[in-house]
């Protein structure tokens, strides 16, 4: 017959019959052993009864005894009509009962207070319950009737309610069970709670921040880290589309900027410019931005700590300009911000250069997309990364690109008729058009002025010569023109037999000798003296910029030479006595060429007879 009254057990049946009427959702008569055998439930030992409590027991049903555990009170229960049945121990050995305790009985992590210890037990308790019946309702009734406690109410907000979430309002399937997610790392629960990019900002606002609510702030590096993981204009709306919390906003704005200057979409890429503008525009609405200063170094752009990335007006506003920049040079952002802070002014030069002349088709531009061209050039120094550069320097290499791209007409438009509207004066717009003028002699396969690079070479010393501006140089330029093109009617070949390339003429060292391969190559061309002539002061200051006055007996000497060389004596004779004679008392080149063509005659019999009669020509001073 049970009595009403228990009976002293030894500790270890005591403990036996606490844990069988717990199994057995027996609370009464629990509280009742144990209200008698207060030596042996210490607290730790009543928590870990409870813990054989079946998972589906309603949390208030033992929540008296947390209660009294909390306050420290004697567990005291007194029930006359209750009877306790101690027959299931009394029979054990005390070996038996002992050997079934320690097997049995579930341990608690060891606790210095209560209250530690009661939170071990709901920690256990909530663990139990999901791996036993997946009832996060029962968990979630059981922790916030203690929410009083910080680390219950943590563990409740922070992984309890986010568990709860993943699994009946978000459907999330094969979500790990609680104590398992307890346990696992930052870094990899938020691969539990990011999962699906469609869903990354409602994911962030009802799980990522609860659940980072409760750790350490400096855990938010692995949630920058998984969200960069995701495509650009993903992460963009990210940006837009989520507001941080208040606590980490510098943090968060850090690694919004530093994605930016990760990004390495191109110009193809429209929606990735604006995207990053959005960026620059998000923070700025989202944080009171100091003024702050711009690092002289860009540094490691892996660093989360690097200056760039801390939020001020300065570092935002350079953000906006890089962006901008980027967009219009094509470049990464990453190394748009290294021309801007590192890149001298020969780097920030050659990276105009390339902008104004980019595209394969950069040279067919209209005069419409130049003028698009010269503009952004022109706010590529003012405003963007090009500081270094001068007015002028931008200037030079528009009005380069533009010759190279035979846009003569805008040339004079904007740097000869109007050069007002221009920073660059006309000694420089000269320097410009005699370099690209090079350019195009050197490149040329023939010399015919008509057709070809050497037709761009005419029309580009026309845009300054003779109309608007006659210098030397120019005056050259047009010389070495005249002389490539009439060189071009004549058969004139290299050292390979092939035909003379108009840069072998323009670097030629002796480029009137010129004239004596064309009289080889070219039978009865020493007929024409007065062509031969032209060309060869042509080429002498087109190519030397020289005097030209010595070219004319020097011609003249060349084509009687060709002339006795071909025997047509009457024609030497003629230039002899006609042409070259006449300046014998006043030059000496003169001279010389006479005494040279007079010892040739020698060479043909009866043509000497003929000249010998002649004293004045073998009389000469």
């Amino acid at each position: 017959m049970p009595s009403p009254i228990p009976p002293q057990l030894s500790a270890v049946k005591a403990i036996l019959l606490a844990a069988s009427l717990a199994s057995a959702s027996d609370i009464p008569r629990l509280r009742l052993l144990i209200s008698h055998h207060h030596t042996v439930f210490t607290p730790e030992t009543v928590l870990r009864v409870l813990l054989f409590l079946p998972e589906t027991a309603p949390p208030q049903s033992y929540l008296p005894i947390l209660n009294d555990i909390l306050a420290q009170q004697p567990l005291n229960f007194e029930d006359v009509s209750l009877k306790l049945d101690t027959s299931a121990v009394t029979n054990l050995s005390e070996k038996s009962a002992t050997a079934k305790v320690q097997r049995l009985l579930p341990q608690l992590p060891s606790c210095d207070t209560p209250v530690d210890l009661v939170i071990a037990f709901l920690t256990t308790r909530a663990d139990l319950i999901d791996a036993e019946t997946g009832a996060l309702s029962i968990v979630t009734e059981l922790l916030l009737s203690f929410s009083g406690l910080p680390p219950v109410q943590q563990l409740y907000v922070g992984t309890v309610q986010v568990l709860y979430k993943l699994v009946y309002e978000f459907l999330r399937e094969l979500t790990p069970d609680l104590a398992t997610f307890r346990g696992l790392q930052v870094e990899e629960a938020l691969e539990v709670l990011i999962v699906d990019p469609d869903t990354v900002v409602r994911d962030l606002k009802e799980l990522v921040e609860p659940y980072l609510s409760v750790r350490d702030a400096r855990e938010w590096r692995h949630v920058w880290a998984r969200l960069s993981a995701l495509p650009f204009m993903r992460v963009i709306t990210v940006i837009n589309e989520w507001t941080p919390p208040e606590e980490v906003r510098e943090e968060w704005a850090r690694w919004a900027m530093k994605i930016c200057y990760h990004c390495t979409e191109r110009e193809s890429e429209a929606q990735a410019w604006e995207g990053m503008h959005s960026v620059h525009r998000r923070i700025a609405s989202l944080l009171e931005l100091p003024e702050g200063k711009l690092p002289e170094k860009v540094g490691d752009l892996g660093e989360q700590e690097n200056p760039l990335f801390a939020p001020s007006r300065a570092t935002l506003g350079l953000l906006d300009v890089v962006i901008t920049s980027s967009a219009l040079l094509g470049r990464p952002v990453a190394e748009t911000v290294r021309i801007r802070l590192e890149g001298v002014a020969d780097i920030q030069s050659a990276v105009l250069r390339q902008f104004v002349r980019s595209g394969t088709d950069w040279n067919t531009r209209d005069d419409a997309s130049w003028g698009k061209i010269r503009n952004s050039a022109r706010w590529l120094r003012k405003f963007g990364v090009l500081p270094k550069l001068t007015a002028e320097d931008v200037e030079r290499l528009v009005l380069a690109g533009m010759l190279a791209g035979t846009r003569f007409a805008l040339v004079r438009d904007i740097y000869v008729t109007n050069s007002s509207t221009s920073d660059l004066p006309l000694v420089d717009v000269e320097k410009c058009v005699l370099a690209a003028f090079n350019d195009f002699v050197d490149n040329a396969t023939n010399g015919n002025k008509t057709r070809g690079r050497m037709k761009h070479a005419l029309q580009t010393i026309r845009t300054l010569y003779p109309h608007t501006l006659r210098t030397p140089a120019l005056e050259r330029a047009d010389s070495l023109i005249s002389a490539v093109h009439a060189l071009s009617t004549y058969h004139l070949p290299s050292t390979h037999n092939t035909p003379l390339l108009p840069v072998q003429i323009r670097i030629h060292p002796d480029p009137l000798s010129l004239i004596s391969k064309l009289l080889d190559s070219n039978p009865r061309s020493f007929l024409k003296p007065d062509a031969l002539i032209t060309i060869g002061k042509d080429l002498v200051f087109g190519t030397t910029g020289t005097d030209t006055s010595a070219v004319e007996v020097k011609v003249l000497g060349m084509c009687t030479e060709a002339a006795l060389g071909e025997e047509d004596f009457e024609t030497a004779y003629a230039y002899i006595t006609s042409r070259l004679l006449p300046y014998a008392s006043t030059s000496d080149e003169a001279r010389s060429t006479l005494w040279r063509t007079s010892l040739l005659v020698g060479r043909f019999g009866s043509s000497y007879s003929a000249l010998a009669g002649q004293p004045h020509l073998v009389l000469l001073p």
